[in-house]
């Protein structure tokens, strides 16, 4: 039990330095064109970039529903993660003060659209970090955006839905990757064709 928390511990004193190189390193961003983050119902695609691996390269999203909310209808956005194998971010809310929540943010024409965000109960995984086991989410898991009536009034007016989801992914073994956020948007033509 000993050995397994020094061996976290020191997981964790590496990641805090990944992200301290991650920083001085990756010079490219997480920008992606306009035509690779409006497809709705399909992956995100994620840049090519340089410097070391973050989360971006074990995580996508996979986004379906919006087609009422966009119409000016009650209904939900589904966002999937689609995990590697091996790999799972932290749930919302973090087990612990210092790890990185998986959190969505939306916004249309560049204001902030605070949506009712439902996130699904994490699973309690293996990793034990000062007695507490952490709970993490898994390939597959489903956030839901709940609009209500005056946010699906101005999705309708603008056509387009921006959001960004924060992850930080982690291997099984307790290592974790630089966090990220990925971004994905929703146009009203997008929605019609689901």
């Amino acid at each position: 039990m000993v050995i397994r928390q020094k061996g976290l511990l020191a997981g964790v004193v590496v990641f805090a330095i990944a992200i301290a190189a991650f920083m001085l390193i990756d010079t490219n961003g997480n920008n992606l064109d306009a035509a690779q983050t409006e497809r709705a119902g399909l992956e995100v695609p994620v840049p090519t970039r340089a410097g070391l691996a973050n989360s971006a390269d074990k995580v996508r999203l996979t986004v379906a529903g919006g087609a009422a909310a966009m119409a000016g209808k009650t209904g939900d956005f589904v966002l999937t993660l689609n995990i590697q194998p091996g790999w799972h971010v932290n749930a919302n809310p973090a087990s612990m003060e210092f790890l990185i929540p998986t959190v969505v943010s939306s916004s249309v024409n560049g204001q902030a659209l605070i949506i009712p965000t439902q996130y699904p109960r994490g699973r309690v995984s293996d990793i034990v970090l000062s007695d507490t086991a952490l709970e993490v989410y898994d390939d597959g898991a489903s956030i839901r955006l709940r609009p209500d009536e005056k946010q699906t009034a101005v999705l309708e007016k603008a056509g387009r839905l921006e959001m960004i989801v924060r992850v930080q992914a982690c291997s099984d073994e307790g290592i974790c990757l630089a966090p990220t956020d990925l971004p994905v948007a929703l146009n009203l033509d997008d929605t019609k064709r689901q």
